[in-house]
């Protein structure tokens, strides 16, 4: 899997298989060799680049069978690109015992051609007993070992567990070190029939963060337009569906929000494939067969627009915001995404350092956003190691030092006190007034007095009580005239904090720096020691580009390898001039490093090579063997003006 463009834990990939690349996210329409409603080729046109079909089905039906065997499952089913085979599980859960075995399945999916080939896990269900679903996690891992993968070959290793986290934890484990190349998330259909979409986010996110992030995690039947964004968002990439044609026989018309019956509708949607070729009139006239074909059509049009919309989310680094919006639309859908809520201290890792779009805030649960999360924990410890009086500011909450600055920045520098700015139903430091997203934001500028009240106390609880002062009265200090520190170099370092980590801010910028800001806006620019830069002050989001000056000193004050990767010697030789470090070629990371955040490029001795920024979290570098690592925008032979990024 090559990483193209990424949203925390959701991304663009593309998978090599031997009948073409797939870019995900994607859907892959199921296909049954017996009744083809729609042929696979017209449903490229509709956006699948890929299909799905049983081997089972195809095995088990004579005229089928050798076909199949002899000019190939592509020619079975008259398509050209990628094909992926079950091997029947599904099947066997439903209606009994499988006669085939695992190597016999595999063995047969081999001789036909697929392009992902599938072994016969045990399907687990969500009311087994711990030990049914332990001992078929067992099963299915024992019989992904008996397999022996050749060259350039992709078998399926589902991920089974049933509802038990622990053993999904397991099973995405075992999945991930053995030789499978594509994970299944398998033995949830009954959740999806069943609209327990809460369930499946602990599934999906249990076995997302436990696999290799270089083998895609596919979703086993959930095809479902509506859930498709929560699903990306908590990292599957790839999914299938019968649901296009099983709906279409009972007259059921799959939309992005839900599911809306024919006899109820009053026109067809303009987007739909069939509108204007059909009336609702008309097709509830039809002939059965033809009825089904077109509202196929629809239902798979209406399966891929969801994926491309997707698709442009992730690229525009808001895909939170659309499947927030999505999760809206529906109960059942609210209660999943409430679910990833709670599960935020698992996302943080994998959360970027900034986006492209702006921060939207809808209510107090926007604060259980990762993003804010992340904010949350840094105040908390910026107040504890700073235990000192400390003032609540009384301005609104956007752009929170922007009113009576003069003021604030006196009695700042004139007083050694904290500065606390309400902001988004929480309180943050004054300093971060310009990263993102205390800036970067557009509010509904919805409060709530209980969350305010319950972030206040929590304040006075690290600082002490008596030591917090909620709307003081801001009072002139013309009188007092000495000045115990300095606004701009407390932020700039209070920034590098949040950025870099604790502690780092006063070894980047030392005492003597010299900080430069922009004659057009005032706002802070270089910043310069022995007129070197060390650092430039992004306008967009408030964070620091680095030069190699400024990564040599968080190097020196930060342990081996933090905030770093280190390259083989040959590629530092190469990335040095400027080029972009590939992950074949890192032979050591910090597993802390923040997707998008500066990263230090260092040699086998630690010397300081390059710095760029990181297109993963330090959770996922290890896994991936191909595409780029780090973006490099500085280096030790090519040196270029940080001002300029």
């Amino acid at each position: 899997m090559e990483l193209v463009h990424r949203d925390g834990l959701a991304r663009i990939g593309k998978f090599k298989t031997k009948h073409g690349v797939i870019e995900t996210p994607t859907v892959l329409p199921v296909i049954n060799p017996n009744k083809i409603t729609i042929t696979p080729e017209e449903m490229k046109s509709l956006g699948a680049q890929g299909i799905i079909t049983n081997s089972y089905i195809i095995r088990r039906t004579d005229a089928l069978r050798e076909k199949a065997l002899k000019d190939g499952v592509h020619s079975l089913v008259s398509f050209d690109g990628p094909i992926m085979t079950d091997s029947g599980t599904f099947q066997s859960y439903v209606y009994g015992d499988m006669e085939y075995d695992n190597r016999g399945i595999v063995d047969f999916q081999r001789k036909i051609g697929s392009d992902i080939i599938t072994i016969l896990d045990i399907f687990s269900k969500p009311d087994d007993t711990y030990g049914m679903a332990r001992d078929a996690v067992d099963e299915t891992y024992s019989r992904m070992r008996e397999i022996e993968v050749g060259d350039g070959e992709i078998i399926a290793g589902p991920v089974q567990g049933s509802v038990y986290q622990d053993l999904r934890e397991k099973a995405a484990r075992l999945m991930s070190s053995s030789d499978a190349g594509y994970l299944p998330v398998g033995g949830v259909v009954p959740l999806l029939e069943s609209y327990q979409y809460d369930k499946l986010v602990d599934i999906v996110l249990t076995a997302r963060m436990n696999s290799d992030f270089s083998k895609p995690i596919h979703l086993f039947g959930g095809g479902h337009p509506m859930f498709l964004a929560i699903s990306v968002l908590l990292g599957v990439d790839f999914f299938d569906s019968a649901s296009y044609v099983k709906y279409a026989r009972d007259g059921r018309m799959l939309y992005p929000d839900g599911t809306r019956d024919l006899v109820k509708l009053r026109t067809l949607p303009r987007w739909s494939p069939i509108y204007g070729k059909y009336t609702v009139k008309e097709l509830l006239d039809a002939e059965s067969e033809e009825r089904t074909a077109a509202l196929s059509r629809h239902n798979l049009a209406a399966i891929f627009m969801e994926i491309n919309e997707i698709k442009e989310r992730i690229f525009q680094n808001n895909l939170w915001q659309y499947a927030e919006s999505r999760a809206r639309s529906h109960p059942y859908l609210y209660r999943a995404f409430r679910r990833i809520l709670e599960r935020n201290g698992d996302l943080v890792g994998f959360e970027p350092l900034y986006r492209k779009a702006s921060f939207h805030y809808y209510d107090s649960y926007s604060n259980s956003h990762p993003t804010l999360k992340r904010l949350s924990e840094f105040t908390e410890r910026f107040l504890t190691e700073n235990r000192k009086e400390t003032v609540i500011l009384p301005f609104g909450s956007r752009n929170p030092g922007k009113r009576d600055y003069g003021i604030i920045r006196d009695i700042y520098e004139k007083y050694d006190m904290n500065l606390l700015v309400p902001w988004c139903n929480t309180y943050v430091p004054i300093e971060l007034e310009d990263t993102y997203p205390i800036e970067q934001i557009i509010s509904s500028d919805i409060t709530d007095e209980r969350l305010h009240r319950n972030e206040l106390l929590k304040v006075e609880k690290i600082i002490g009580k008596g030591w917090v002062f909620e709307k003081k009265e801001m009072k002139d200090h013309s009188d007092i005239t000495e000045k115990s520190r300095n606004f701009n170099l407390e932020k700039i370092r209070a920034v590098a904090d949040l950025q870099f980590g604790h502690s780092v801010g006063k070894a980047l910028f030392p005492d003597g720096c010299r900080i430069i800001t922009s004659r057009a806006t005032g706002r802070l620019r270089n910043i310069l020691l022995n007129d070197q830069i060390l650092a430039t002050m992004r306008a967009q989001d408030g964070f620091f580009t680095l030069t190699v000056a400024g990564a040599e000193r968080i190097r020196d004050a930060v342990e081996y390898p933090g905030l770093r990767v280190s390259v083989t010697d040959d590629s530092a030789e190469y990335n040095s001039k400027g080029f972009n470090v590939f992950f074949k070629f890192i032979t050591e990371y910090d597993r802390g490093i923040v997707a998008s955040n500066e990263t230090i490029v260092v040699d086998s001795k630690d010397n300081v090579v390059a710095v760029g920024r990181a297109s993963v979290s330090g959770r996922e570098i290890g896994d991936y063997r191909s595409g780029v690592a780090v973006k490099t925008h500085h280096s030790i032979k090519s040196i270029k003006d940080p001002s300029e990024e």
